[in-house]
């Protein structure tokens, strides 16, 4: 699972090229996942911890495009 695996080459939905372990390609695909670059997956996280800090916080949807 850990280890010094070579360096596969990938391209993000970006349309950037990003350097991946071999191990973490072959993971993502058999989950069917999509490849991210660092860019695009510190994105994704940044939006998905928002949304749920919105969750909690009890702030609907609605409520957003009203302050917007």
């Amino acid at each position: 699972m850990f280890g010094p695996y070579p360096k596969n080459k990938a391209l993000c939905i970006c349309g950037a090229l990003t350097d991946l372990d071999v191990e973490v390609v072959k993971r993502k695909a058999d989950l069917g996942k999509r490849v991210e670059c660092a860019r695009c997956r510190n994105k994704r996280i940044a939006q998905e911890h928002e949304s749920l800090e919105r969750h909690f916080l009890g702030i609907t949807d609605e409520e957003i495009d009203e302050m917007q």
